[in-house]
């Protein structure tokens, strides 16, 4: 029997294979040359608003230089746009999804859907239930943003 150690070990290789796999099904069935990281962001802002890009920053976990990159590939397909906050600071920037960007949210919801329908027919309902129940408590256990995950999760 493994200990608690080594089935941690043993976890941390699992999830990482099993990202892989996620990541390598997304990009088979993704035939819109919009990454994942790019679709988060617009699911982000069509779910949340309008956000400035230090709060993608925060909820994406990305760098800043990556969040500039995204947002300038977004932006010049015209699925987002870019716009100055009110006048208490002209500097902010604004980021919004248009409606292109929720068109092709559209389109990547479609393929979100049937890439874990994919990844997960292999577990019953009540396995995907546990494991949801399982993420659940590591994310509010856990110590990265655990203020704003537990201020989300009252809303």
């Amino acid at each position: 029997m493994l200990n608690r150690r080594d089935l941690l070990i043993s976890y941390t290789s699992n999830f990482t294979t099993h990202h892989r796999i996620f990541v390598a099904e997304w990009n088979r069935r993704n035939t819109t040359e919009i990454t994942y990281a790019q679709g988060m962001i617009l699911n982000l802002l069509a779910a949340e608003g309008p956000k400035q890009a230090k709060e993608l920053i925060r909820d994406v976990m990305i760098t800043s230089g990556g969040i500039t990159s995204i947002a300038n590939k977004l932006v010049d397909r015209g699925l987002i746009r870019r716009s100055r906050a009110d006048h208490q600071d002209r500097r902010a920037v604004i980021l919004e999804i248009t409606d292109a960007g929720r068109d092709m949210l559209k389109i990547l919801d479609q393929i979100r859907d049937e890439t874990l329908d994919s990844i997960f027919n292999c577990l019953s309902d009540a396995e995907i239930a546990f494991l949801e129940r399982i993420y659940w408590r590591l994310n509010m256990d856990g110590r990265i943003g655990t203020q704003d995950k537990v201020a989300r999760s009252s809303v």
